[in-house]
């Protein structure tokens, strides 16, 4: 039995950054079985689009459930906070995408204030975005980053949710 994770990010294929700090920490961080678990990015192009992305993510589960009946998929929309606690519309926001990911039955991930400011500890220009990833990613600084930072429950700055999410599947072990 296999287990494929679907990440349904933020950013595009070309920047690809915010795949950049999900699979760093998932190699940091957790250890499994290289032959059971599928990583699969899911590009959203900007956070509004995420309900275009479903077709997407149907096609993925479906071939990865026809390589073998036994695979199971779990998918995860991967959000920024953004200024959920200045700005109504982007709790909202928030709220509204929550609430799409429960329906359908998806893990809802997110990164306050932004993925950047939970990795790197500032907010970086959108021109910046794919620079600073590659920095990130080349100088190994996953192994600066808090991992209680990383497995908070509630909106807070420079915090997010995804090793508690992660956590969640019995395929992945934390390392110590």
């Amino acid at each position: 039995m296999g287990l494929q994770l679907v990440f349904v990010v933020e950013t595009n294929k070309k920047c690809n950054s915010d795949w950049i700090y999900i699979k760093d920490t998932i190699e940091h961080f957790y250890a499994y079985e290289r032959t059971q678990v599928k990583f699969s990015p899911v590009y959203m192009d900007g956070k509004g689009k995420y309900q275009r992305k479903e077709k997407q993510v149907k096609q993925l589960i479906d071939q990865y459930h026809a390589m073998s009946e036994t695979n199971h998929t779990k998918v995860m929309y991967c959000f920024d906070c953004d200024d959920y606690d200045n700005h109504p519309s982007d709790m909202e926001f928030l709220k509204e995408a929550k609430q799409y990911c429960d329906r359908k039955g998806y893990e809802f991930v997110w990164f306050c204030k932004d993925i950047e400011r939970v990795y790197i500890g500032k907010k970086v220009n959108d021109n910046q975005k794919k620079r600073e990833a590659a920095i990130f990613k080349a100088r190994k600084l996953i192994n600066n980053v808090d991992k209680n930072k990383l497995s908070v429950n509630y909106y807070h700055a420079n915090t997010s949710n995804i090793m508690s999410i992660l956590d969640q599947n019995p395929e992945l072990k934390r390392k110590d």
